[in-house]
């Protein structure tokens, strides 16, 4: 029995350490505020169509980010009496909005706000007559969001009197604002680099057709092609649905170890890199991170658990319909380097590039080239939101020297030698 208890002992210390940890950190706090539902109008289109319009905010008054992964609304029915105002309604968040009405995942800040507006398109014959019999109507609010626990659900219902809508004669149209850093209009004007468009790539795509296709006419062999890490991963079906996901206790537990922009502060993120290389050494690269962390040295935990967890993306971090997804990283990424090398002559990496001029070259086909990929990758010409530029041509001549507009030293030498 003491043999027991002292084993048990340890176990019961962990877990508790665990869940004080999650007390101390605490989490996401996300609700509609009603209370400052705004800018109310009604617009007429025409005789039979008319759009409902109002603005509401979101808030986050916790202590951790919030991802708020759906949303959507309805005209509550009264029976079947709005059935005949065939209602159609979007959830628009202001600062991604989309026309077709999806939801894109998205993350709210700890103590910031997220402006949405909804809208409610009713169509019937003779469209005001309908609307005079309306008068107080409500409109239910679904959503979702998740944060160090998992997904929390959530129903408001708000009420309305018609007669507080005021009818405008223009519905302004809701724009998403535009930002284009320096560094990536600098990458833009490097023939040596150029970002490659290609069709939203799916699970099953074949890369070797894709690189094909995306460089007909534009390179040649020795060129280099460096591609997208979660590109690969995606068309690999190395990804799975957030709710398909169902975290272990542990998962719900280590996660809170993680800082908040980490994508293993989700536990659904964590709960992937449990399964990809096991609990054990999950929970002993925790213990080396926490060893690392006394000592002063960072990066113990990913050091030990493998460039495989490294690479696992949360919710938001790709583009949709895989915003709602979690994302490993590449498998077998040697091999796949080489055999689109043997089929199109291009060198290949496979690569983890981000806005802050980060780039992580996870494979490469030609190991000599790895100083100039990073180079020619700093700028992120790739993109991580809409560009729908997954792959990019590094052309053979490029140099960490190049210039903006493409020429290295070692042309411009040549350029001087032949004027002489």
């Amino acid at each position: 029995m003491s043999k027991f208890l002292a084993l048990l002992a340890p176990i019961a210390l962990g877990a508790a350490a665990l869940e004080f940890a999650g007390m101390k950190v605490g989490d996401c706090r996300v609700s509609l505020r009603s209370d400052r539902i705004a800018e109310k109008t009604i617009f007429f289109a025409d005789e039979n169509r008319a759009c409902l319009r109002f603005n509401i905010p979101f808030k986050n008054t916790g202590r951790q980010q919030g991802l708020i992964i759906d949303s959507s609304c309805f005209l509550q029915p009264v029976g079947d009496a709005h059935s005949d105002l065939q209602p159609v309604c979007r959830w628009i968040n202001r600062e991604s909005p989309r026309a077709d009405g999806y939801w894109e995942a998205c993350v709210l800040k700890p103590g910031s706000d997220l402006l949405t507006t909804v809208e409610i398109w009713i169509s019937a014959p003779d469209i005001r007559k309908h609307l005079a019999a309306l008068s107080t109507f409500r409109v239910d609010c679904h959503y979702k969001f998740y944060c160090r626990t998992p997904m929390h659900y959530r129903k408001e219902e708000l009420t309305f009197e018609l007669d507080s809508f005021e009818e405008v004669k223009r519905l302004p149209e809701i724009v998403k604002e535009e930002k284009k850093s320096e560094k990536k209009a600098s990458s833009s004007r490097n023939k040596m680099v150029v970002p490659l468009r290609t069709a939203l790539l799916r699970p099953g795509d074949d890369l070797i057709e894709v690189v094909k296709k995306a460089t007909d006419g534009l390179g040649k062999p020795g060129d280099l092609i460096a591609i997208a890490e979660t590109v690969v991963a995606i068309v690999q079906g190395r990804l799975v649905y957030c709710e398909d996901i169902k975290p272990s206790y542990f998962a719900t537990r280590l996660n809170r170890l993680f800082e908040m922009n980490s994508s293993l502060s989700s536990p659904y993120a964590l709960e992937m890199a449990i399964r990809e290389v096991g609990l054990g050494k999950i929970l002993f690269s925790v213990l080396a991170g926490a060893v690392g962390k006394a000592r002063g040295k960072a990066g113990e935990f990913y050091r030990v658990a493998g460039r495989s967890v490294a690479t696992i993306d949360d919710c938001t971090g790709t583009l949709p319909p895989f915003d709602k997804h979690v994302v490993m990283g590449p498998a077998r990424g040697d091999q796949l380097c080489a055999s689109i090398k043997a089929a199109t002559g291009f060198e290949v990496a496979i690569v983890d590039a981000n806005d802050l001029g980060k780039v992580d070259v996870l494979h490469l086909s030609d190991p000599t080239r790895k100083n100039a990929v990073v180079e020619a990758l700093k700028p992120n010409p790739q993109g991580n939101a809409d560009e729908m530029t997954p792959l990019v041509l590094i052309k053979q001549d490029f140099s960490p020297s190049s210039n903006l507009n493409g020429s290295s030293k070692s042309a411009q030498a040549k350029t001087v030698e032949t004027k002489q």
